[in-house]
């Protein structure tokens, strides 16, 4: 029997689905207040319903390097996507996230004392690379998604060394259905990462969108060469799927 081919819905997380509430701006880095604060972006909730509804499966994609520098664990990770998965009602089918940064530098240039200097490599998964969609994708054929661990947010172990044993939840095995499926994010990275993937690119204007297209569009070396730009998610799925 032929395997069923999915649509999905990779999306960043902080800025595109969540509120991006500024701590890598802060000097004392104030972690612990973002995640209980982490809440969907208006209207959100209701148009990923909308996508689930159209056939699409919804997988967040996120670049989380606070943890190899050092300002926050690994279980934070795990406790503010649970605190986002029940504010949207269950809606996202899974999560994968990259623990790892190229230089474990923050916005002083500084590298923190408490960085964990083993995760601060040039890894394969961190966007605009594209291993955690290749994760997803072999995760899918052998029906289950990686999603929130209790035990990492109880019991605050760590899998950050390990990708492969952090939890995952069985699904209907497919394969990723490429030619109507698309990344979403309000970076060049997540673009970039889409189109070197193979699904459709949706660059949004919410979180750091309209930062990074109106001032670092011109710097970087290599963008995308064909994306659709929105207002944010909602108006993307309102008008597009």
């Amino acid at each position: 029997m032929e395997m069923k081919r999915q649509k999905v819905l990779f999306l960043d997380r902080d800025g595109t689905i969540c509120y991006d509430d500024g701590a890598f701006g802060s000097e004392k880095y104030p972690y612990k207040e973002v995640i209980e604060k982490t809440r969907p972006i208006e209207g959100v909730k209701e148009s990923l319903r909308y996508a689930k509804e159209k056939g699409f499966m919804l997988i967040v994609i996120s670049n989380q390097a606070g943890i190899a520098k050092g300002r926050f664990g690994e279980c934070d990770t795990h406790y503010s996507n649970k605190l986002l998965q029940e504010k949207l009602d269950n809606l996202i089918d899974g999560f994968y996230y990259c623990p790892h940064h190229t230089t474990g530098k923050n916005n002083k240039g500084f590298i923190d004392d408490n960085a964990k200097m083993d995760l601060i490599i040039h890894c394969s998964c961190r966007k605009p690379e594209i291993g955690m969609f290749l994760n997803c994708e072999e995760d899918l054929r052998n029906g289950k998604v990686q999603y929130i661990d209790e035990r990492i947010i109880k019991e605050k172990v760590s899998y950050e060394y390990d990708r492969s044993k952090i939890y995952k939840r069985e699904v209907e095995p497919a394969i990723v259905d490429k030619e109507n499926s698309y990344m979403i994010g309000d970076k060049w990275i997540d673009v970039l990462a889409g189109e070197r993937y193979g699904v459709k690119p949706i660059f949004v204007m919410s979180g750091e969108g309209s930062v990074e297209y109106n001032y670092k569009k011109d710097k970087q070396k290599e963008l995308p060469k064909k994306y659709e730009i929105f207002d944010d998610i909602n108006h993307f799925i309102k008008e597009s799927l």
